[in-house]
């Protein structure tokens, strides 16, 4: 069962994880700690009678902190009381410490080609192993690895959630990619900051020879307003890739280095912003093309966001150009046109689609305000419109700033036309509502 007193160590944690969830999560007795050492019909053990104990509390407290217990049957006893599979895999954890080495200098040069290659590896070496326990944790590692650096895809919740927990039985230099990723997830997807900060703790503390997580440490430092901080690490970071000849991590450090630069001291950032589209498009890789697409976007945002409308407008034909579906976003790519008087962003704004998703009826909102205003609506209609249905949206569902703030304009302009004055207090003391 067990290559090394590590994985005993390890696997003695993880039982002590899945025995408090489903202890906590269906609060079925079976898993307390008094019963969880009884011997059973369906899990015998040796000679002792059902229902005495097979070792006390104390051993089972022992064994959870990840103290070594001399007798491995009690382990394998324990996990298949959770219902696990557990067998012996001789050869394949020698293999995992190898192919996690691997994968990592793969994702260091960001080579897709040799991470699609051991991606077949993988398989093959934990083909039989890899729904067994401690096994199908390590599998899913690398699963999710694999996954985000060729597919661009992300870990689901509870794949999240499952690693965060578990991540501590992976190879240092695993567990460090998967840091990462399950950084990107939950501080820009999900936004749990606590957990973040977690993450970021431990990204500091890695010692594995390279700047591979520079991005993550310095977005971290960025939310946290520690400017001088971040720029430092991504200049750090950037120095080790210059080095490396790796554009695809040198172009999401440069357009780091420009935000930070922009947000924090408001110097000249054009040059980082076109080193990091630059490098993104020398870059092969489907990560590395969303990564380009949505720093075009993001790049012609900044532009927006200082009034320089003409640069904005040049990022935003590029993004358009990738047929990306609505988002909330693509207003200000409207507003924008609209103050240029731009044709060709006008004629790609209304070649966009609609996807549903589940739960999908705030955005459908915003799409269809979008629609309105491409199909160049009365600016009664659009009035109506904003001080019914954006304004409920904005006022129970989804707060922010910059939409607010695009909504009173829009409101400001149209009531020009209108002359319906009265409006114009709508988004006036928005602080006082609460969202529901």
């Amino acid at each position: 069962m067990f290559a090394n007193n590590k994985m005993r160590e390890n696997s003695g944690r993880l039982i002590k994880i899945y025995r408090e969830r489903m202890h906590q999560g269906s609060k079925d007795k079976r898993f307390s700690c008094n019963e969880f050492i009884l011997a059973t019909k369906d899990h015998p053990f040796y000679e002792i009678v059902e229902g005495e104990p097979v070792c006390s509390r104390a051993t089972l407290n022992r064994l959870e902190r990840g103290q070594i217990i001399k007798d491995d049957e009690l382990y394998v006893f324990f996990i298949e009381k959770l219902g696990f599979k557990v067998d012996d895999f001789p050869g394949v954890m020698t293999n995992v410490e190898r192919l996690g080495d691997e994968l990592f200098d793969a994702v260091l040069m960001y080579d897709v080609h040799r991470i699609r290659n051991l991606k077949n590896e993988i398989e093959s070496v934990l083909e039989k192993a890899k729904n067994y326990f401690y096994y199908a944790e390590i599998y899913l590692a690398f699963k999710v690895i694999i996954n985000y650096y060729l597919d661009a895809s992300y870990p689901t919740n509870d794949e999240s959630d499952q690693l965060y927990l578990n991540s501590f039985i992976l190879d240092s230099k695993v567990e460090e990619l998967i840091s990462n990723i399950l950084f990107d997830h939950y501080y820009y997807k999900v936004m749990n900051m606590v957990i973040a900060e977690r993450i970021y703790n431990k990204l500091v503390r890695f010692n594995n020879n390279s700047r591979i997580s520079s991005l993550f440490i310095a977005g971290w430092l960025m939310y946290k307003e520690r400017w001088f901080a971040a720029l430092n690490e991504v200049e750090e970071g950037i120095k080790y890739f210059k080095d490396k000849k790796v554009n695809y991590h040198l172009g999401v450090l440069y357009f780091t280095q420009a935000m930070a630069l922009h947000t924090g001291n408001k110097e000249d950032v054009q040059i980082f912003f076109d080193y990091s589209i630059d490098c993104l498009e020398k870059t092969q890789g489907k990560l590395a093309h969303c990564k380009l697409v949505n720093n075009y976007f993001n790049v012609g945002f900044q532009y927006y966001f200082d009034k320089n409308y003409n640069v904005a407008a040049k990022y935003f034909n590029k993004f358009l150009d990738n047929n990306p579906p609505f988002t909330i976003h693509m207003l200000y790519i409207l507003n924008c046109a609209e103050l240029l008087v731009n044709d060709e962003l006008l004629n790609k704004l209304k070649q966009v689609t609609y996807i549903e998703e589940i739960d999908s009826s705030m955005s459908k909102i915003f799409y269809n305000y979008f629609l309105m205003k491409l199909e160049k609506e009365s600016a009664k209609e659009l009035e109506n419109f904003i001080i019914h249905d954006v304004y409920e949206i904005l006022q129970k569902k989804f707060r922010s700033d910059n939409l607010i703030n695009y909504f009173k304009n829009e409101l400001t302009n149209i009531i020009k036309i209108t002359k319906h004055y009265k409006v114009a207090t709508y988004f006036d003391n928005f602080t006082s509502y609460k969202i529901d």
